[in-house]
């Protein structure tokens, strides 16, 4: 039962919240989530591929003229619709082309993307052991999550700007920004 000037809230996740008080995760500031969100990546990558293989931020990648890199996209198509980075091509897309034309990406630098950074990593990990592969390679270190904290435009799979965003599960979409105007999709 609501009390006199209490009010029922929706929170980012469809969830609800009464009157004044705040959920523990709203509380939290999106340079607190920010934070917890690197350090989940960090800890996933550590052992793995953080020190195999250089990685670079959304402010790295905006600030690279568009014909100097391919983003590649690792992600399943269901999260893609939903949105991605403009620009990003899927990791099908990428092997489809470096197999019928070996010098599909010479000159640029191949720049791995996913969610948080973790499946990226390990694709360009992979990539970069491949003997096939020559050239620059990158991971987007915190991904489309990052993408997100810089307050960056995203696509759906009309190719038209949206605010939504697939955040895979509840765990993850915990870590995405709250404060920023994305809608997190389940």
């Amino acid at each position: 039962k609501r009390r006199k000037g209490e009010r029922r809230e929706s929170n980012a996740y469809g969830g609800s919240v009464m009157g004044n008080a705040r959920s523990k995760e709203e509380a939290r500031g999106d340079a607190e989530r920010r934070e917890d969100m690197l350090a989940a990546f960090t800890d996933m990558a550590q052992g793995k591929f953080l020190d195999k293989v250089a990685h670079v931020t959304s402010k790295d990648i905006k600030n690279l003229p568009v014909d100097k890199y391919v983003l590649v996209d690792v992600r399943e198509d269901a999260l893609r619709k939903v949105s991605h980075i403009p620009g990003s091509i899927t990791q099908g897309d990428f092997e489809r082309k470096r197999k019928e034309d070996k010098g599909a990406f010479a000159g640029k630098t191949v720049i791995t993307s996913c969610t948080i950074g973790y499946m990226s990593g390990l694709f360009a990990a992979k990539l970069s052991k491949d003997p096939t592969f020559s050239g620059d390679l990158k991971n987007h270190k915190g991904s489309i999550m990052d993408w997100c904290y810089e307050g960056f435009d995203l696509v759906d799979d009309k190719g038209e700007t949206t605010k939504n965003v697939h955040g895979v599960a509840t765990k993850w979409a915990k870590l995405f920004p709250q404060d920023k105007g994305y809608n997190i999709v389940l």
